[in-house]
């Protein structure tokens, strides 16, 4: 959920920025709202997947020294 919140949130600054900082059509700034929103949200969740099989490798490793 985390992560398709973010996509939204930084699809439409991007495409903001697009339609009134580099002055490209709605078209452009639309296309770039959706795949700036879309490969973020991608990132964040490959992320939270990999922390948590992280952590959760970390609980299963015996990490006690026998001599």
């Amino acid at each position: 959920m985390a992560g398709v919140l973010l996509g939204t949130v930084t699809g439409f600054f991007s495409a903001i920025y697009s339609l009134v900082i580099l002055d490209l059509s709605v078209l452009m700034s639309l296309l770039i709202y959706s795949g700036v929103g879309v490969a973020t949200a991608i990132l964040v969740i490959a992320a939270m997947l990999i922390r948590s099989h992280d952590e959760a490798q970390a609980d299963h490793e015996d990490t006690s020294v026998k001599a």
